[in-house]
């Protein structure tokens, strides 16, 4: 009998020892920083399921219709009852919207066209991001050289604010309770700029209030007559590499700045620290703590010898979790890609090879590549008829689970489904 027990006891020990060696949990450092343990999770690398991100996922077909077109190359955000889409019909190498549609969340109807690129009075110059503030539920949209329109999410102008920067607006902005943040992705600020602020702060009036200094060195000047430059695009951010010197040029599309229950968060580029904004401070919160792998800031500007080590490109939040990307061997010619979750109850950290996305273990559909996320918990993307349709075909048992049913009536010419992953 004592042997059974202690056979029962040692393979007991020996299933939590593995759970917690596949299963990174993390930590905090001496200052209260709650520890994403990449280092571990890299080292168990695994295949992430849709339900390890959310519990319910939910298909919404987005009406189709001459006045609600969405061109191929969108943007997608959900804000409040709406979903929100920002849209090209021209292809390119980044990503500029020329139109943005609300459609209502729940339905997928159409509701209204917000806004419009143009020269006059209530006209934006282009859509790069989708800003949207949760303190006032406006859109804003940019207006060069320094103005940001605002919209309400029926479609109602509510005048502009003048942001009074430096040749242009940050590329990356956020909303605070009565601030707005802006901040200059690497490669904004050069040798040429009066001042190395990477992140500035305005009153809701467009008044700057305070600024925090980059701690980044300053990117290299090519003198190469013909360097290799080279645009490489990982989920949600671009990066343009010089692969000639084996350095960072610049990063569009970074997501340094974001909110998480009205908090402003901010995620300096190659740092692996996330910090809140507080009181015009940065106030440590979150680190992704790659150990051996991490990228040094040396790297930045030269990568020579680096090629195994891990950049962690940029996290989705939710008040549950976060979804990340890393990188690694940035400059090469075949970088891989690695996402993660890190549940923020459990302290467990996971990570795989990105590929397509989160396999759907929940519906057995497409794999799902999260695109934008709320503080209702929110994750959506977005999935093409191009994709459905042949899925479909290969997959006719679909018809019979009726989680799948709003994707069999999707005809080929029709607008894309929006897929939204919440944890209830």
């Amino acid at each position: 009998m004592k042997k059974r027990k202690l056979y029962a006891y040692a393979v007991a020990l020996a299933c939590l020892l593995t759970a917690c060696g596949s299963n990174p949990k993390s930590t905090s450092t001496e200052d209260g920083l709650a520890i994403i343990n990449v280092e571990t999770a890299v080292n168990n690398l695994q295949e992430l399921k849709l339900s390890q991100l959310g519990n319910r996922v939910r298909y919404v077909p987005l009406e189709t219709g001459d006045s609600c077109f969405i061109g191929r190359y969108a943007k997608v955000k959900i804000c409040g009852d709406y979903i929100i889409v920002a849209s090209s019909k021209q292809a390119g190498a980044l990503y500029v919207g020329d139109n943005c549609l609300s459609f209502d969340k729940k339905s997928g109807q159409f509701v209204t066209s917000i806004g419009h690129v143009g020269q006059d009075p209530q006209g934006y110059s282009q859509i790069i991001n989708l800003y949207y503030n949760e303190q006032n539920g406006m859109l804003y949209f940019e207006r060069t050289p320094n103005q940001l329109q605002k919209y309400d999410l029926q479609g109602r102008y509510h005048g502009h604010v003048t942001i009074p920067t430096e040749r242009f607006l940050p590329p990356t902005l956020a909303f605070g309770d009565s601030v707005i943040i802006g901040h200059y992705c690497y490669g904004m600020l050069t040798p040429q700029w009066s001042h190395s602020r990477a992140s500035l702060i305005f009153a809701c009036d467009g008044q700057l209030t305070d600024s925090i200094n980059t701690r980044l060195p300053l990117p290299n000047l090519s003198n190469d007559e013909n360097p290799r430059i080279v645009l490489k695009t990982f989920g949600q951010t671009s990066f343009i590499i010089n692969q000639s010197s084996q350095s960072t040029e610049r990063i569009y599309r970074n997501l340094s700045l974001w909110t998480c229950l009205g908090e402003v968060r901010f995620k300096e580029d190659f740092s692996d620290t996330i910090y809140n904004i507080k009181d015009n401070r940065l106030q440590p919160l979150y680190v992704f703590q790659t150990g051996q792998w991490q990228f040094p800031t040396e790297a930045i500007t030269d990568g020579t010898g680096n090629s195994n080590k891990i950049l962690t490109a940029y996290a989705l939040e939710t008040p549950q979790k976060f979804y990340f990307v890393c990188l690694r061997d940035l400059y090469g010619d075949k970088t891989e890609v690695l996402h993660g979750i890190y549940d923020k109850q459990t302290g467990i950290t996971l990570m795989g090879p990105e590929k397509d996305g989160l396999t759907d273990d929940i519906n057995g559909f497409l794999p799902f590549c999260p695109e934008s996320c709320n503080d209702q918990g929110e994750y959506v993307a977005l999935v093409w008829p191009e994709d459905i349709l042949p899925w479909l075909d290969e997959h006719p048992e679909a018809k019979d689970n009726p989680a799948l049913a709003p994707l069999l009536k999707i005809e080929e010419e029709d607008n894309p489904v929006a897929i939204i992953v919440t944890q209830e």
